[in-house]
């Protein structure tokens, strides 16, 4: 009786330095998305952030609008603007003093939104990364 030869080796591809021609391309490695990249696919950001921006647009704009009128009618309507209200306030010092209070109501109402509707949010998120980040 006589031995069976052993099997042949399985194919390997050789040296490092060995033609490329010869070597299986390896499927392209998709790279583990980082806590930052997964966050800003998070629809619960989209959302926040959202919520972050329409309101303000509308309050900064009717300040800015405000602010504009003033610089316009200073400029254009001085005769208007210095008609007297009452004593030494005139028009243009009203509507000067007006643009404070209005800028200054626009400040408080942002961190009085910002404080009810956006912070608990963002401490929901806040606290869903973390978990997936401790569940790593």
């Amino acid at each position: 009786m006589t031995p069976s030869a052993p099997p042949p080796p399985p194919w390997e591809p050789g040296p490092p330095w060995a033609s490329d021609s010869l070597r299986e391309p390896s499927p392209p490695q998709r790279p583990v998305p980082t806590v930052y990249e997964q966050l800003q696919a998070d629809p619960g950001l989209q959302r926040l952030r959202a919520a972050r921006r329409r309101p303000v647009f509308a309050v900064a704009g009717a300040v800015v609008g405000l602010y504009l009128l003033n610089a316009l009618l200073a400029g254009e309507a001085r005769g208007f603007m210095a008609v007297g209200v009452a004593g030494p306030l005139n028009i243009g010092l009203a509507l000067s003093l007006i643009q404070c209070v209005t800028t200054a109501w626009a400040v408080w109402w942002y961190t009085r939104y910002a404080r009810n509707f956006l912070d608990p949010d963002g401490r929901r998120l806040r606290a869903h990364v973390e978990k997936r980040e401790n569940t790593r």
